[in-house]
């Protein structure tokens, strides 16, 4: 504590001496611990128990009041009683008496029956920025800290005494409130913030960031960190000051100074502070902003002092260096495994196990919760508060349950009563920003709340304004400013934004009630179906490396337009969206997903009403899905439809979509047919100078001349679809020529060229992060290895493969899978009573660690001879070519 008496240390004759207020009866032992704790250090208690009257009359206690030096108080449940000529009660009183003394605070922690008035008057003393207090548990306890805190007040008010210069009896700082709890996870930033205050230039820092960041909890960690380096620190808690004209009355408080005759008070502070090194820490000065002339003021005339900020908000000032806190970090979780010692590494993390030991002693991260632990601070924005008022819940339920009912996160309640109330809840504190917002603040972060996980400035332009209603890039930049909204980089050129979810939902929940959702979703729904258009036009040429990024950073909002279509009945919107990105679902592996949606929209009672080109581009993606996800029985006849539309309303690129999907859910027997249809399907690609879809239509057409023994033709036609991919910048489409020009040289015996062509194919799939493209290459590399005897390995890797197939809900293409059965039913004979084993052991493999070795192996491989002959026979690679 930093805190100093205003008097001369005392000689033994006069002791100083010790308030004690409190409630009598109800708080008996917690008196005779502090009356034991007074006396330990030869100090002088004052309490009515020695001879006053139960209900002593206020000239009395006003009297004892004026003779003592330190003020006590203790408060347990009991507001104590109230005169018959008084508002407040005695207890009450005896507070507001107090004046400037020094003043130990003690609330008894938990206290469940604690009358509304005594918690009303203990949250004014929190807000008066005067006091800190501490809570203790039981009498014992608290004797304990109040000798503690008594005799580290002495050896403070000593040290101030003994400073040289003027300024030691200037001010009398407050002492810091002591936190109850370490600081976790914010390890980083405290070194960041402790070398930013060190720099002379630094005189003004202001911590920014959203409500429940833990702003004033880094604060006070710094401030405790330097107090040993400075004349003095003092912490001033504007929460409570309604106007800002009072910010240098909570300053004076904080710093023991007296108001001076008619002076401004401002002009006391600054002589009282000049040639002091202080620090002071301004609390919650989002709402005070007009006091920003009174800092300023202060730092110019006080050239040693220098003041720390926590503000939703900058203050503008010149020399103020902002210091933004971001979210706490969370886990990021493979698709396929998850670590608990990654999980519980992740700062989030910790402080959720932090406060959740508080109540559930022994809580730890394991392989049963950890997917949870990671999803409930996900979701709850990596934000402290956040965070630790869901932890206590798990008092009652385990992280797995708390996970299912945190749709209700904005109204999770804090369980402590030392709570400022504008932190009680998530709602509570966003509520408090959002009211000091101004009104075009206001319904442009409504409107904004329509995108999920970002978006563009032409984005906000589109969906935020209406007939210029109000200018975005101002008012966007007025968001930012309060904390509401945050940068988040550059993209292709062009700034990004975000805002945390519990933000967004917050904002949303005031669209709603505003009436304006309806508007701002059919805004966002024509930007979202226009970016689908130009992408889906774009990703046909090279223009396409650039697109397929782009959406990706729309995903998720192209997503919750998806969900309102349907929701709305609007059948052709959910078309319109989703259908011309069908390249991009299938290379980010989403078709599944798209399926579903497919399916909801075919299901609306809109869907009768689509325009023709629209109802084939359904049955076409539905169709198309279900035979990659190996249902090609219900596939058939939604495809078959779909080419029958095409046909009739004569559209060359839905028939020849149409035909290459409906090829391939014929019977192997009517193999003359599905090259008919694919045939068809290329020369109409070709004749649309559609490279895409030319690379589409010799897959498979190279597929059914491996199964007629042709490999030289099937050699050929994967060649040219490589080109046409690598013209169009495709890495996605590349790497599937490549996987398939593996499996082209392995049935020529070509054992070292399909490992170069298969190692170009994984490191494609590895950057995109391609699970269908990892599974075929798996298979590649399970036939070289088989190829090269070891058995066992090649049971794994078909192990992992199959296992990747499952994680991404995809199966083996129909053409292919002759092939596959084959191979899988090789490597069985070959790998024989081990078999099982070995494929259990690569299914529970990490994918892409698989594959980083395979890549290794591949790259240590010296240069093949060259071998006489063009070809070596087929089946070589030790799967047999039939005609399936």
């Amino acid at each position: 504590m930093t805190t100093g008496l205003a008097t001369d240390i005392a000689t033994p004759d006069r002791r100083v001496r010790v308030f004690v207020s409190s409630t009598l009866e109800e708080l008996a032992p917690e008196r005779r611990a502090a009356r034991a704790a007074i006396t330990r250090l030869r100090l002088t208690p004052v309490m009515f128990e020695l001879g006053a009257r139960p209900h002593p009359p206020r000239e009395l206690y006003r009297s004892y009041l004026a003779q003592s030096d330190v003020f006590i108080g203790i408060y347990g449940e009991r507001y104590g009683w109230t005169a018959p000529d008084m508002e407040i009660s005695g207890l009450e009183d005896e507070y507001l008496l107090s004046g400037d003394r020094p003043k130990l605070m003690y609330v008894r922690t938990p206290a469940p029956a604690r009358e509304p008035r005594l918690t009303s008057m203990i949250e004014r003393i929190w807000g008066d920025g005067t006091a800190s207090t501490t809570p203790y548990r039981d009498a014992e306890e608290l004797g304990e800290r109040i000798a503690d805190d008594l005799a580290l007040l002495l050896t403070d008010r000593f040290a101030a005494a003994t400073r040289p210069g003027p300024a030691a009896a200037a001010v009398h700082p407050a002492p810091l409130p002591v936190p109850l709890t370490p600081l976790v996870g914010r390890e980083r930033e405290l070194r960041e913030l402790l070398s930013l205050l060190r720099r002379p230039e630094a005189r003004l820092v202001t911590i920014t960031g959203p409500g429940g960041i833990g702003k004033t909890r880094l604060a006070l960690e710094a401030a405790a960190v330097l107090a040993g380096e400075l004349d003095g620190v003092t912490f001033v808690d504007l929460a409570a000051v309604a106007d800002a004209q009072e910010v240098p009355n909570a300053v004076a408080a904080a710093l023991g100074v007296r108001v001076e005759g008619t002076r401004p008070l401002i002009d006391v502070l600054t002589d009282r502070l000049a040639g002091w090194g202080i620090l002071l820490v301004l609390d919650n000065f989002e709402h005070v902003l007009g006091a920003t002339p009174d800092v300023a003021r202060l730092l110019s005339a006080c050239p040693r002092t220098r003041v720390l900020v926590t503000s939703r908000s900058v203050l503008r000032l010149r020399g103020e260096h902002e210091y933004p806190v971001a979210p706490l970090e969370t886990p990021v979780l493979d698709r396929a495994t998850i670590d608990p010692a990654s999980v519980a590494a992740s700062a989030a993390v910790q402080v959720f196990l932090e406060r959740a030991r508080q109540v559930r002693p022994g809580l730890e991260v394991t392989q049963d919760n950890a997917a949870a632990l990671a999803e409930i601070v996900r979701r709850l924005d990596g934000i402290p508060l956040a965070i630790e008022l869901a932890a206590a819940r798990t008092r009652l339920m385990p992280p797995d349950l708390l996970l299912r009912r945190l749709d209700r996160r904005l109204d999770l309640h804090s369980q402590d009563v030392d709570t400022p109330a504008r932190q009680q809840t998530l709602r509570d504190t966003i509520e408090w920003s959002y009211g000091l917002l101004a009104a075009q603040d206001r319904v442009l972060l409504g409107r904004l709340s329509v995108f999920v996980g970002g978006w563009s400035m032409s984005a906000a332009e589109a969906v935020g304004q209406v007939d210029g209603d109000l200018d975005v890039l101002e008012t966007l930049s007025s968001l930012v400013e309060h904390s509401l909204v945050s940068p988040d980089g550059v993209f292709q050129g062009e700034p990004r934004f975000r805002m945390l979810d519990t933000v967004r939902e917050y904002a949303a929940e005031c669209l709603r009630s505003d009436g304006g959702y309806a508007a701002a979703m059919s805004r966002l729904a024509a930007y979202v179906t226009q970016l689908s258009q130009d992408a889906g036009a774009a990703l046909a040429g090279p223009e396409g490396r650039d697109w397929a990024p782009r959406v990706d950073t729309e995903l998720d909002t192209l997503r919750a337009v998806l969900r309102w279509a349907i929701d709305a009945d609007d059948a052709e919107l959910a078309v319109r969206v989703t259908a011309p990105l069908s390249r991009y679902w299938w290379s980010r592996g989403l078709l599944g997903e798209m399926l579903g949606f497919a399916e909801q929209a075919a299901q609306l009672p809109s869907a009768s009403r689509l325009s023709p080109d629209s109802a084939a581009l359904m049955l076409w993606g539905r169709g198309t899905t279900l035979i990659a996800l190996g249902r090609t029985e219900e596939a058939a006849p939604l495809l078959a439809e779909a080419v029958d539309i095409a046909r009739r309303i004569g559209n060359p690129r839905l028939l020849a979509q149409g035909l290459f999907s409906h090829a391939l859910t014929l019977p192997a027997q009517e193999r003359p047919q599905v090259r008919s249809m694919l045939e068809e399907s290329l020369r109409l690609f070709r004749d649309l100078d559609d490279h895409w879809g030319v690379a589409l239509a010799l897959t498979p057409l190279g597929q059914l001349a491996l199964l007629d023994q042709d490999v030289p033709a099937a050699v050929a036609m994967h060649e040219e679809a490589l080109e046409r991919a690598a013209r169009i910048e495709d890495d996605h489409m590349r790497g599937a020529c490549l996987d398939q020009l593996g499996f082209d040289a392995l049935l020529t015996g070509d054992v070292p060229g399909a490992r170069d062509r298969l190692a170009a194919a994984g490191r494609i799939h590895r950057r995109l992060q391609d699970l269908e493209g990892l599974a075929y290459c798996l298979d590649g590399f399970t036939a070289v290895t088989l190829a090269s005897g070891r058995q066992a390995e090649a049971a794994r890797l078909l192990g992992t493969a199959d296992r990747v197939r499952q994680v991404a809900g995809v199966a083996v293409w129909p053409l292919l899978r002759p092939l596959a059965d084959q191979l899988a039913a090789a490597v069985r004979a070959a790998a024989g009573a081990s078999y099982d084993e070995e494929h259990a052991r690569g299914a529970a493999a990490e994918p892409f660690a698989v594959l980083d070795a395979l890549l290794d192996a591949a790259a240590a491989q010296p240069e093949p001879e060259p071998e006489p002959g063009a070809v070596r026979h087929a089946g070589a690679a030790g799967v047999p070519v039939t005609g399936g």
